[in-house]
């Protein structure tokens, strides 16, 4: 397997929490970048001391990182992404950056620096097992290099609207929360019926990435596979049959309404 995507390239990843550090392993896992490669920064180093094993240099001075770096990936939250800007308003003139903040438009972040190309994206945990959907919008045509080292993390979708991020925020970036729910309501009922936690657990994380498997193999889509297993008369179809009068799709179409007003409250907030 060829490594090393970016050549000699050097990559910061300032404000490297939860997210930043899925970027990291994904990164490394994937075989195509090095830990030499990445520099990542977190106000408190004894969170980040753990990735130095992997050959990753940590800092908490974001300036110090951001004038190393050629490509700058900021993994710091919507309140405070602007601040960041101000700062590092010196050592980010002439590079890319990489904004993964939700809800801020390249617009915006392009009123705190100058002479600095800004792309968003929006990625899900599931970077960290090479597994990532990834969300990618920029004002410039030519991000072939961005999403050749994001497709090393998983599936790369670029928008023509920015606003399109906002639904990928909903769908993927909130994605494995939701899904999480889901098993662990298919594991809760398993503990119901007299199952173990650890047996019902098992099970039903196993049946999602089973059920994930076959669509991907098969090339069936889920309202298809549904019909394939639900046997007329069978368990399978009381079960579906007894949701889908039960309105199960509203009252999900609800939760995923409150996740959209959220969003759209977080947008008018830092406008």
């Amino acid at each position: 397997m060829e490594k090393i995507i970016l050549g000699n390239k050097k990559i910061a990843i300032i404000g490297c929490g939860h997210i930043g550090q899925a970027f990291v392993e994904g990164f490394i896992n994937s075989g195509k970048i090095t830990g030499s490669q990445l520099i990542v920064t977190n106000p408190s180093l004894s969170k980040l001391i753990h990735l130095k094993k992997l050959g990753v240099e940590v800092t908490s001075n974001n300036k110090f990182a951001a004038r190393k770096a050629d490509l700058i990936f900021l993994a710091v939250t919507p309140s405070v992404i602007g601040q960041v800007l101000e700062e590092l308003k010196e050592q980010l003139k002439g590079k890319r950056v990489i904004s993964l903040a939700a809800v801020i438009s390249i617009k915006s972040l392009q009123k705190h620096v100058n002479n600095t190309e800004i792309i968003r994206i929006m990625p899900n945990m599931a970077v960290f097992c090479n597994q990532g959907v990834i969300g990618i919008f920029s004002k410039k045509k030519d991000i072939s290099e961005i999403k050749q080292l994001l497709s090393t993390l998983g599936s790369v979708i670029e928008v023509k609207n920015e606003e399109d991020l906002d639904s990928l925020t909903l769908l993927s970036g909130c994605g494995p929360a939701i899904i999480s729910q889901l098993i662990e309501m298919l594991a809760g009922y398993g503990i119901k019926i007299g199952l173990s936690s650890n047996i019902s657990h098992i099970l039903a994380e196993q049946t999602f990435r089973g059920t994930t498997a076959i669509l991907e193999k098969s090339k069936q889509s889920p309202s298809q596979l549904i019909e394939a297993v639900s046997t007329k008369g069978g368990i399978s179809e009381a079960i579906v049959q007894l949701m889908q009068e039960d309105e199960l799709n509203v009252y999900f179409s609800k939760a995923m309404n409150a996740g959209y007003k959220k969003l759209a409250k977080l947008k008018e907030n830092l406008r």
